[in-house]
């Protein structure tokens, strides 16, 4: 099957993302990689990359071909017949020998990481069921010490074939042979632990590289962990897909973190200095302008989640929540009722004189 880039991967999206998470993430990595601002000797080649991609993901019917066939081509293509059957229906039309190896089934699961799994990268110890080559007869499908003879029914071709003549000419019919099961051999007593088949099912444990920066709905491809091959053919595939868990803290939006900080009638007024907590457990001074509005954004570089595949990480915006008493102290109340006596709305004096008054008010200096 004929592949093309992950256009979702070198956005950094999800393939759930809406057209707006792919614009904001376009323009951010428009910003990184432009020719013009950036001089490293793929800049361009990624930039280009990076474009082609926001051009599919956002034309909806191209989206939609990239989704089903995973080329834009509108058409089959190097997408072959057998790939299309195999999209749909799981199966595959291309015929193999019948007594020639066969490729293990591909595999596909589901896990859940944690936040800092996702911005630190570590290793996951996962269980795996599938099918594995017999230990016992190491794949024959024959108990040790039997004789493995050719199929008499078939001649070692492992299938059947039947002609049959009518008013439109001459058809063969052709199936798989019944007593080998298109093996084309026989043996005179089947292994007792796989019952002949040549693989038993076992739950395997694998070590899981989670890659700094993976985002929710991306998956990772470990070749070769998934079910073992038929007659020596070679190993299927795992795929695993990544489901982040909500974080207390945190929200994760691209490549950004967002934190909510509560803050005060008076730290919003005054201005101030206040420390967040990071993702990594350490803490980040932010500075609150004097003025501050409920909902206004103080962004911390480089404290968001790891750019993937590439260097550099998001930011943590913090967004400042003014949270009003619900009770006060008799000291409190006088000096909010000092406040409200002092403001008048329409005044047009400049906020400096107001908020000098306000300092002298709370005994600031």
């Amino acid at each position: 099957m004929a592949t093309t880039a992950d256009y979702y991967a070198l956005l950094g999206v999800p393939r759930s993302a809406t057209d707006e998470q792919i614009r904001s993430a376009y323009r951010k990595l428009a910003r990184q990689y432009h020719p013009d601002v950036n001089g490293a000797p793929d800049a361009a080649e990624r930039f280009k990359q990076i474009t082609e991609a926001y051009e599919v993901l956002t034309d909806p019917q191209r989206r939609q071909r990239y989704d089903m066939f995973g080329s834009t081509t509108g058409g089959l293509g190097d997408f072959g017949i057998g790939d299309l059957f195999e999209t749909f229906f799981g199966g595959d039309l291309r015929r193999r020998e019948p007594r020639g190896p066969m490729r293990g089934a591909d595999l596909r699961m589901e896990i859940e990481i944690d936040l800092l799994d996702a911005v630190e990268g570590r290793e996951r110890v996962i269980r795996v069921p599938r099918l594995e080559t017999c230990e016992r007869c190491k794949g024959s499908g024959a108990e040790p010490g039997s004789s493995i003879s050719t199929c008499a029914t078939c001649n070692g071709r492992g299938e059947i074939r039947q002609v049959q003549q009518s008013v439109f000419g001459r058809f063969v019919n052709v199936s798989t042979c019944p007593r080998c099961g298109g093996a084309g051999k026989t043996v005179d007593k089947v292994c007792t632990r796989c019952r002949g088949e040549g693989r038993e099912r076992k739950d395997r444990e694998i070590t899981l590289t989670i890659l700094s920066g993976i985002d929710d709905g991306q998956q990772l491809r470990v070749a070769g962990e998934g079910e073992a091959g038929m007659r020596g053919g070679p190993t299927g595939d795992l795929y695993v897909l990544i489901r982040l868990k909500e974080h207390q803290l945190f929200r994760r939006e691209g490549d950004d973190l967002v934190h909510l900080a509560r803050i005060s009638p008076a730290q919003a007024a005054l201005g101030d200095e206040i420390s967040v907590p990071t993702i990594d457990g350490g803490e980040a001074k932010v500075h609150i302008p004097p003025g501050a509005q409920n909902g206004q954004m103080v962004r911390v570089r480089g404290k968001g989640v790891p750019h993937l595949g590439s260097s550099g990480r998001g930011d943590q915006l913090v967004y400042l929540d003014v949270v009003v008493p619900r009770t006060l102290s008799k000291e409190q109340r006088r000096l909010y009722t000092q406040l409200r006596d002092m403001e008048d709305p329409t005044s047009q004096d400049g906020d400096q004189d107001l908020f000098g008054r306000i300092r002298d008010a709370m005994g600031g200096s």
